[in-house]
């Protein structure tokens, strides 16, 4: 086996995700001196890229690297007829390229896993299995991940995925029902389940709790990369965005991370945080 090099792998579906979702906690570990790779999936246009990589150059991120997926929709009425491509335009650049979303979950595995493969990371993480706030591609980034994981990483490697608190992801799917969606039919072919993956969220491995408060000004400045993408966001996102940092840090302060894959011969409630992580007792949700 090899010894340790703490070297971290970070699978997102999309740019933006590495600095909204856990840019606090990718400062935190670049701080700490971990070697963390961004790898993204569905980035979007040669734009998009360029502003994905200079957020991650604020995040202090070694190395970003991208697949050539096209992001999908999040329900199926945004889309006339699903296909397992797509092609959109912005601006004057068009961006084409498999949907993330349908893409065969072997073919999307095998492609991470040989990121996995070569990089030969320590930790690997990624989103959550419910989609973090129930978006499809986040969801299959998990599925896929967890796949090239079992195949491709060393056998004391952990894998870790995004973790929020039961009551917010709740209460998220609950603003949806009163909007009029149908949390049972998601994406592009209204085949993801959001409600079926927040009750599985009671079988989740342990929940490790991180402190990113100190790296939130850090992120701040990288997600001014995506001030476009956050003014078309949610009103939530809007306010949390422009919030002052004081108020930030009670909501994101804390970066939440689960076990999804243990070092071999040990269980999952038996890893312990890597090395600078700090170890809590189970969180209540």
């Amino acid at each position: 086996m090899k010894a340790p090099t703490n070297r971290v792998l970070m699978v997102f579906a999309h740019a933006d995700d590495e600095t909204l979702l856990a840019g606090g906690l990718i400062v935190k570990l670049t701080s700490m001196g971990y070697e963390v790779t961004v790898l993204c999936l569905a980035p979007g246009d040669a734009d998009r890229i360029r502003r994905l990589r200079a957020a991650c150059e604020v995040l202090g991120v070694v190395t970003v690297e991208t697949l050539r997926y096209t992001g999908s929709a999040m329900w199926p009425d945004e889309l006339d007829h699903p296909t397992s491509t797509s092609e959109s335009v912005r601006g004057a650049e068009r961006i084409s390229g498999p949907v993330l979303a349908l893409a065969p979950i072997a073919d999307l595995a095998a492609r991470i896993g040989g990121r996995i493969g070569e990089i030969n990371p320590d930790i690997v993480v990624t989103h959550s299995q419910y989609g973090d706030y129930g978006h499809v591609d986040h969801a299959m980034a998990n599925k896929a991940t967890v796949r090239a994981f079992e195949v491709s990483a060393d056998a004391r490697a952990v894998l870790y995925a995004l973790a929020w608190p039961k009551r917010l992801v709740r209460f998220n799917a609950r603003l949806m029902k009163i909007g009029g969606r149908d949390i049972k039919r998601m994406g592009p072919d209204g085949r993801f389940n959001l409600l079926a993956s927040i009750q599985s969220m009671d079988s989740a491995g342990p929940v490790h709790s991180l402190n990113v408060g100190s790296g939130l000004g850090t992120r701040r400045r990288a997600s001014r990369a995506y001030s476009e993408e956050i003014a078309m966001g949610p009103l939530v996102l809007r306010l949390l965005e422009r919030a002052p940092l004081w108020f930030q840090r009670l909501i994101l302060g804390k970066a939440r991370l689960t076990v999804l894959k243990s070092p071999v011969g040990i269980s999952p409630d038996e890893v312990p945080c890597p090395n600078h992580f700090e170890k809590n007792a189970p969180i209540p949700n």
